[in-house]
């Protein structure tokens, strides 16, 4: 993600994205993680059906599904960044619960 991808976030978004870095999971216990990882999974999910429904709506608008998609832009981009975060949580999540 660059700078100017995590400069879109709202602080609370930025925060949520920070502490899915590797460093910050690596001493979590399996409960932390399952409490970060449905945070991620809530805001992934947020946006995703935000950016669906507004991409619906503009298609009926534009009447071209590539036109919708470009004006959501920022909306993907954060469903985007959140995907990644969970995916980091997921797999440090895996690995823990596979240790106990």
């Amino acid at each position: 993600m660059n700078q100017a991808q995590f400069r879109m976030l709202t602080a609370a978004e930025q925060s949520l994205v920070v502490s899915t870095e590797t460093k910050r999971i690596a001493d979590l216990d399996e409960e932390a993680l399952l409490a970060l990882h449905d945070r991620v999974r809530r805001a992934r999910n947020k946006y995703s059906k935000l950016y669906r429904r507004q991409a619906g709506a503009q298609v009926r608008t534009d009447a071209a599904r590539g036109k919708a998609s470009a004006k959501n832009a920022n909306t993907a981009t954060k469903a985007e960044i959140f995907e990644d975060a969970l995916a980091r949580v997921s797999r440090r999540l895996a690995v823990v619960a596979k240790e106990s």
